[in-house]
């Protein structure tokens, strides 16, 4: 019984021995993989702050440079001495960038190759270097090429600052792998002393366990991407340094992606959000769990009142702020516009760069009424005048806003309705608030489709001709006809020159159109020439427009087609409208004689309605007067304009020119036509205008054209 305590004693001596030993043995290790998991992650945010800070100082450095050598391309007030200096020190910056870069993910390359970008840029437009003393006069035209090149070199170096953070994390991961391997070797060695783990357990997961799982979770999260996390520091060892340490490296890359992320959701020069911001918040708007807006069918309890406005803005004659002041001066007109309209919505409201001189603002309008009260403060903020280097500038903006409705259907179609609206407003006078208006979008989106469509009609064979003729009001024999062009639309079915010939002078068709017309007419009609009970002298007037004349192109193809016998272009009269003549450069009078050369005779069409005075007409090479249907609406009885009817028919008597009254529709104008010695005349009470086989079989007819006493025109003028 004595020798048991002793035994006992000897196994608790070389169990607490083994115990002792695993625990130091266990101790030793611990520390030592302690200290070298916190030296790598201690050196690992170390260097990344290094590259970081060098990365940032040439940055600055570079975008220092640049802006003297945009002025001294502009001419501006730059000391060449300072420059080269400037120049020195940035070379040196670069030489200490790589001696700070390591070789690894290819930093130290690539700032070689930033500067190289950087040297050469500054070559290429005479600024490096001894070049710089023969930099002479303005020469800002070379700018942007020279703003391009700068943006290479910060580009390539922003792509040095994505491989320390590469570095960085690698050295995190490398620094979880070495606690992983430290927690192993600890629990391994811990794992001889399993009889003494019970006595120790308490202390050890209070002071070891716990701080290094919570290390662990913390690298975990950090490569995960919780930048924010951080760990509790309580205790001065080397846990607590390796704590530190860990929230000094988390911290660091926080910053970094809390910089980057800014960048890549925030206009760099006004702070405002950017487009791909306004984007996102946009498909929020019309996101499936988004309440719709009051008024569609079938949403029942789903309904709001939610009608959420965007508002489009585009300042006034931004070009002429640059122009007059710089770009530097247009940038800071931008950044205290941005300011401006901050101010002017609320906290939940969105404001936006879309680029140059264009923003937007999201407003979330749950009243209906807000987006028209945030467009009226932007007016009010824009009274004051603006501060730019001692000028002030009185600054107008033209803003539409469109705002969500049942039949929105996607951000797109809202993005093109404000657009539409900011358009309406500008061309409306500018600095000008304008509202979407469905039905002007609506017009001019079918002027759209239709102007696509005229671009086709003349290959397609869609076009038609009408002829109306033109009455002896002596005889009433029919002395011509007047070609009328009609298009046919697939769709659209019969349309009238109205509706298509000004968009054909707005897109360049009317040259084939017209083309097409003078062709087809002059042929069709030498074709009824020949026919039996036609008259051999029978002609047809075809309207020209001034764009026809006035371009070498369509008055080359003009005079092939008359050129050509099969025109017989003794048989043509060409009308151009008084008012077209008046405003063209020249009168197209020289445009005019080439086409008379061919023989035909020139008609000025809607005389009366003009602006021409008698000395233009005399000098006009005019055949034939045409008096607008207009100025015949008020006879008979309106005895001043019987009055200067018998004026204008008296000036023609002396030009020797003939003259064709339009518009006749009651039998008492024809009357007075007749009484005047007018010569001849066209209208609804003679005849309408008809399709090609009618006016072949009544010219072969042979019939006159000569209504019976007391027979006006039908009221709807067919």
């Amino acid at each position: 019984m004595p020798a048991r305590p002793r035994s006992l004693q000897r196994e608790w001596s070389r169990a607490f021995t083994l115990v002792l030993v695993a625990l130091v043995a266990g101790a030793a290790v611990t520390l030592v993989g302690v200290r070298v998991v916190t030296d790598h992650m201690q050196h690992a945010a170390a260097q990344h702050r290094d590259e970081s800070e060098a990365v940032a100082e040439l940055r600055a450095g570079l975008d220092a440079h640049e802006q003297a050598g945009l002025q001294l391309l502009s001419a501006g007030a730059v000391d060449p001495s300072a420059f080269l200096q400037q120049q020195k020190d940035v070379s040196a910056q670069f030489d200490a960038a790589a001696g700070i870069l390591p070789v690894a993910y290819g930093m130290r390359d690539a700032v070689r190759e930033a500067r190289t970008a950087w040297q050469e840029g500054l070559s290429a437009h005479g600024l490096w270097g001894s070049q710089v003393a023969s930099l002479h006069g303005n020469r800002v035209a070379e700018a942007p090429a020279f703003a391009a090149s700068g943006a290479r070199a910060r580009a390539l170096l922003a792509n040095v600052r994505r491989a320390s953070l590469d570095a960085l994390d690698d050295g995190v991961a490398h620094g979880a792998e070495l606690q992983q391997m430290v927690s192993t070797g600890r629990i391994a060695l811990f794992a001889l002393a399993v009889g003494g783990v019970f006595l120790f357990r308490r202390r050890m997961t209070r002071y070891l366990m716990r701080p290094v799982e919570g290390l662990y979770r913390g690298v975990v999260k950090l490569q995960s991407g919780d930048y924010s996390h951080r760990i509790s520091v309580v205790r001065d060892d080397e846990l607590g340094q390796l704590a530190e340490a860990f929230n000094s490296m988390a911290a660091t890359v926080h910053d970094s992606h809390l910089e980057l992320t800014f960048r890549a959701t925030h206009d760099p020069l006004t702070g405002l959000a950017n487009r791909a911001v306004l984007a996102e918040r946009l498909a929020a708007v019309f996101g499936p769990g988004a309440p719709h807006p009051e008024g569609k069918e079938g949403f029942g309890a789903g309904r709001s009142d939610h009608r959420e406005g965007l508002l489009i803005i585009d300042v006034d004659d931004f070009k002429d702020v640059n122009d007059s002041l710089g770009h530097e001066g247009g940038d800071a007109l931008l950044i205290q516009l941005a300011q401006r309209l901050r101010g002017c919505v609320r906290a939940h409201d969105l404001v936006a760069r879309l680029g140059g001189d264009e923003f937007a603002i999201v407003v979330m309008d749950d009243c209906g009424t807000a987006t028209d009260d945030v467009a009226g403060r932007i007016q009010d903020a824009l009274r004051d005048t603006f501060s730019i280097d001692e000028v002030r500038l009185k600054v107008s903006v033209s803003m539409g806003a469109a705002q969500r409705g049942a039949g929105t259907a996607d951000p797109a179609e809202l993005m093109r309705q404000a657009d539409f609206a900011m358009y309406m407003a500008k061309h409306g006078g500018k600095g000008r608030y304008q509202l979407f208006d469905a039905r002007g979008y609506d017009e001019m989106t079918f002027r759209a489709a239709l102007r696509a469509d005229l671009a086709t009609a003349v290959q397609a064979g869609q076009l038609r001709l009408d002829y109306q003729p033109v009455v002896n009001l002596g005889t009433g024999e029919i002395a011509g006809v007047e070609a009328l062009v009609r298009w046919e639309h697939p769709t659209l079915g019969r349309l009238g020159p109205a509706d298509f010939i000004p968009l054909a002078e707005e897109t360049g068709e009317i040259g084939s159109i017209g083309c097409w017309v003078l062709d087809t007419a002059s042929r069709h009609v030498a074709g009824w020439r020949r026919s039996p009970g036609t008259a051999g002298d029978l002609w047809v007037s075809v309207n020209l427009s001034t764009l026809q004349l006035s371009s070498d192109r369509n008055l080359a193809a003009l005079e092939r087609i008359l050129a050509h016998p099969a025109s017989q272009a003794d048989k043509v009269i060409l009308e151009v409208t008084e008012s077209a003549l008046a405003t063209s450069a020249d009168g197209g009078v020289a445009a005019l004689n080439r086409l008379k050369s061919f023989g035909v005779r020139i008609a000025i069409d809607d005389f009366g309605t003009g602006f021409s005075s008698l000395s233009t007409l005399a000098v006009l090479p005019a055949d034939i007067l045409k008096i607008d249907r207009a100025f015949l609406s008020g006879l008979p009885g309106d005895a001043p304009a019987t009055a200067m009817l018998e004026g204008i028919l008296e000036v023609a008597r002396k030009l020797d020119l003939a003259v064709i009254a339009e518009g006749i529709e009651d039998s008492g104008q024809l009357d007075l036509l007749r009484s005047l010695g007018c010569d001849m005349g066209q209208g609804f009470l003679l005849a309408s205008p008809s399709p090609s086989p009618v006016l072949e079989a009544l010219l072969a007819s042979g019939a006159l054209l000569q209504p019976p006493a007391g027979l006006d025109a039908p009221a709807n003028g067919v």
